[in-house]
């Protein structure tokens, strides 16, 4: 289908999600307000339809993704600064990307056609095992791969065997399994992450680079990339997320209707005895 039409249906699903369903309306509502405690509920409110009008409109980009061809991409995802990320390509330098489930990151699959890297998209296997094959099939059109998070250490090792500077893409924004004991402040609040980012960096001393992808008008993004430490295994990994934290609350407190808040992000507390730290 044309841009314009998935447009129309996103405005129609919109109204079925909003208004009709209210789709996790509550996870959402106590997701900004918390995140947001000296907003006004008029203004929570604001935020919280404009978050389902992008939210539409990522789910039908997501889905069109699978039909765009190379020109799409090149037209609707431009990626600004590749050459920080080809001079370590040049070096025989894998390098680690750290990005944010924000704007349209799904498209984020195109960056074979900027990149020399080979493209690790690390991801979370989906419930339903058809829509994970379909998106993965999508995902991998321009030539990424996608690994599972439980594959990509020894992925990681393979390639520095064979001397193939990677490029690992990490959105470790969203909730882990609870056994994870790794927690700092996110958002105004006590949120537990993976520790996987820092550890990765850490112990291949990949140089780890943060993402940030802008809305520039419906259905065309920007994106940067910002590097964050040279040499990693000389930061504690609580350093390494800590920095990773802040620039993804940046981007976010500057437009927060662009954010993933639908996400049960903060479903588990965080255990006595656990720390938070940084």
């Amino acid at each position: 289908m044309p841009f314009k039409i998935i447009y129309f249906l996103s405005d129609i699903l919109f109204v079925m999600v909003y208004y009709i369903a209210g789709y996790r309306k509550n996870v959402v509502q106590e997701n900004l307000r918390k995140t947001f405690p000296e907003k006004q509920q008029k203004e929570i409110n604001q935020i919280a339809k404009k978050y389902y009008r992008h939210l539409c409109d990522l789910i039908v980009e997501t889905i069109k993704m699978g039909g765009m061809t190379e020109k799409d991409f090149r037209e609707r995802m431009i990626f600004k600064n590749t050459e920080q990320l080809n001079n370590y390509y040049e070096k025989g330098r894998s390098v680690v990307v750290l990005t944010m489930h924000y704007n349209n990151w799904e498209w984020s699959s195109c960056l074979p056609l900027s990149l020399k890297h080979k493209i690790l998209g690390v991801y979370k296997p989906l419930h339903n095992p058809k829509f994970d094959a379909y998106l993965n099939q999508s995902r991998e059109k321009t030539g990424a791969s996608l690994i599972s998070n439980s594959l990509i250490l020894r992925t990681l090792i393979a390639a520095q065997k064979n001397s193939e500077p990677v490029f690992t893409w990490l959105a470790a924004d969203q909730t882990p399994p609870f056994f994870h004991k790794f927690w700092m402040v996110f958002l105004n609040r006590e949120t537990m992450f993976y520790p996987g980012p820092a550890s990765i960096s850490k112990r291949f001393n990949h140089p780890v680079f943060f993402q940030k992808i802008i809305k520039k008008e419906r259905g065309k993004y920007e994106s940067e990339f910002e590097l964050l430490f040279e040499n990693p295994k000389d930061k504690s990994e609580a350093e390494i997320m800590k920095v990773y934290i802040n620039k993804m609350e940046g981007v976010i407190y500057r437009q927060p209707e662009y954010y993933l808040w639908s996400h049960k992000r903060w479903k588990y507390e965080r255990p006595e005895g656990v720390p938070l730290q940084g």
